[in-house]
């Protein structure tokens, strides 16, 4: 009997150790062929799909951040202090807003890097590739090989990535088709699209968004003024947004008649609200919190900063527990206050020379004689504004312009105060310790 085993038992061993790795392998080599095929028709498709969009770039794009006024920082080529140049447009906006394309677009690649945070690359007419970073999410259902069109959702305006616990924006870049070479997009942006097609946009987000009814109501808080323009113009809108429009009520000073903030706010909240009570703590001054907010000014986003002022105010008036949450019992406070008044430092007197003193903010594209003080200093404490012509030394100009902002970017970075390029309360203080 055990020989008559051992017989059938030889065959079987020899398959095992033989044949048995032969098979396996043979299998695993028509898995990865069949991987790899789906590999390349995915390719193949995805590079019908870009093809079939053109060659001709569209020049004129509109505004990708859908809803608006948005403050875009015009800062494409500006120098970082790690010595790179910034190569794209960063689009400030109430985190959450939407995002769509500016153009009939395929989706290229949907990632999350530690700088870009979530990202979003598009394939668009004539060859150039479009790049969205620091996304707060990405549109939902979105992937690589999708075809999208003019208004499609692309994700959500956000501080992710290297623009954590920053303000929320858009970092918007447009390359040639190998990606290498970047192009500035202001000149091409356009300030938005029309109300109509607005409405029609947005109608199709609602529609693919995971809580509608909290977007709606975000929208509405933030752009209680788009939708009654539209409106006006006898746009339809997405019937969420008009149910949201006459119930959400817009609540005054009765003081001063200024909007003031309402709804409850809190860490990681952002939005015009959130700006509105920035901007009442710092008019208020109420201390060292509130001073401190001040040099970051109105961002929009409540961080650990905006908490820090909060509690110092809470504290200040009597509001218990002051915890930084701005709640029905802040909020009441709030809006019964009699209407902020902003002080502005008075000149010091010199002690030798002259000091330089701003009494306001300056930023690209304002323009007078302080703007040229300011340039004049910069180019005698070595941050020249130009080497000749116009904003060199001895022949400095009353406008803030482009080489204005580099210059002010240096000095900003050497002084270590933040790097913005926009001459702000931090900046203007720093500023008055120099003598000329």
């Amino acid at each position: 009997m055990m020989k008559k085993i051992s017989r059938l038992a030889a065959p079987v061993l020899v398959f095992a150790f033989v044949f048995a790795p032969l098979l396996a392998s043979a299998q695993a080599t028509t898995s990865d062929y069949s991987r790899y095929s789906d590999w390349r028709r995915q390719n193949y498709e995805s590079q019908q799909k870009i093809d079939a969009l053109g060659t001709v770039a569209v020049q004129n794009l509109p505004m990708p951040v859908l809803f608006g006024p948005v403050q875009m920082l015009h800062n494409y080529g500006e120098l970082r202090v790690s010595g790179r140049t910034h190569e794209g447009e960063d689009i400030m906006a109430p985190k959450g807003t939407p995002i769509v394309s500016p153009t009939v677009a395929v989706v290229t690649r949907v990632d999350y890097g530690a700088g870009e945070g979530n990202a979003i690359y598009t394939a668009n007419p004539g060859g150039e590739r479009f790049i969205y970073y620091h996304l707060d999410r990405v549109a939902e259902g979105i992937a690589a090989g999708q075809t999208l069109a003019r208004g499609d959702l692309i994700g959500y305006v956000g501080n992710t990535g290297d623009a954590s616990g920053g303000a929320a924006h858009l970092h918007f870049e447009i390359r040639t088709s190998n990606g290498n070479t970047p192009s500035d997009p202001f000149p091409r942006l356009t300030p938005e699209f029309t109300p109509e097609e607005r409405m029609t946009y947005l109608a199709k987000i609602l529609g693919q968004t995971t809580d509608p009814n909290a977007l709606a109501q975000f929208l509405v808080s933030n752009f209680r003024s788009s939708f009654l323009a539209a409106q006006a113009r006898g746009a339809a809108l997405p019937p969420l947004i008009a149910g949201f429009l006459t119930s959400t009520p817009v609540t005054t000073s009765p003081t001063t008649g200024s909007s003031l903030p309402s709804g409850d706010l809190a860490i990681g909240s952002s939005g015009i609200a959130v700006v509105q009570l920035q901007q009442f703590l710092i008019t208020k001054r109420i201390g060292a919190k509130a001073v401190s907010l001040s040099y970051a000014g109105p961002t929009g986003y409540f961080g650990s900063m905006t908490q820090a002022a909060l509690i110092e105010y809470q504290t200040v008036v009597g509001i218990s527990p002051a915890n930084g949450y701005y709640g029905p019992s802040t909020q009441a406070l709030v809006l019964a206050s009699p209407a902020p008044v902003v002080v502005t430092p008075a000149p010091q007197p010199a002690t030798s020379g002259t000091i330089f003193v701003l009494t306001r903010d300056l930023s690209l594209g304002t323009s007078g004689a302080d703007v040229k003080g300011l340039q004049q200093l910069l180019n005698r404490i070595g941050y020249t504004v130009a080497a000749t012509g116009a904003g060199s030394a001895g022949q400095e100009t009353a406008y803030f312009g482009p080489a204005t902002r580099s210059a002010v970017i240096k000095y900003q970075a050497a002084q270590s105060v933040p790097v913005t390029g926009y001459v702000g309360l931090l900046t203007r203080a720093s500023l008055v310790l120099l003598r000329t």
